[in-house]
């Protein structure tokens, strides 16, 4: 008998990634704690520095999704206090969140850009995968590719 081979669409990589699971497996436990990520999945063995500088993409995105939220914050603070905004309020809040976000969101950041990374270049024979596990291809990069596939 041979393996069955599980293909991986990148919708369900990223819900599981949004999850704090592997995204490949969908398998959990891969933080020890809050802000330590286990270097490979338990489950199926994916490594998850795949390159030197590989976090690099995670720290961009929980510095972009914090930016976010504190002009967001700042935006939505003055719009419903116009024409006299709590300055020194808004300040505080926003200094909380500037530094609670980004704390928050870390382990998230994590696994999503994992999900997005092997998006963009698919599992190979040295990122320690299990036999059986397959990312869905397409043709060019896999976060262009067409809906519904």
């Amino acid at each position: 008998m041979g393996h069955t081979v599980v293909v991986v669409p990148t919708s369900t990589m990223l819900r599981r990634a949004a999850r704090r699971r592997c995204p490949v497996c969908g398998h959990g436990g891969l933080f020890r704690h809050w802000v330590r990520m286990a270097p490979t999945c338990p489950h199926c063995g994916l490594r998850f520095r795949r390159i030197d500088g590989h976090w690099l993409g995670s720290w961009f995105l929980n510095v972009c999704v914090a930016q976010t939220v504190v002009v967001a914050i700042l935006v939505v603070g003055v719009a419903l206090t116009y024409p006299d905004p709590p300055i020194a309020a808004l300040a505080a809040v926003d200094a909380g969140a500037a530094v609670l976000v980004p704390l928050g969101f870390f382990p998230f950041s994590r696994t999503l850009w994992v999900a997005i990374d092997l998006a963009m270049r698919p599992l190979d024979f040295h990122d320690g995968v299990a036999p059986g596990f397959e990312l869905e291809h397409w043709p060019d990069a896999g976060l262009g590719a067409p809906a519904g596939r």
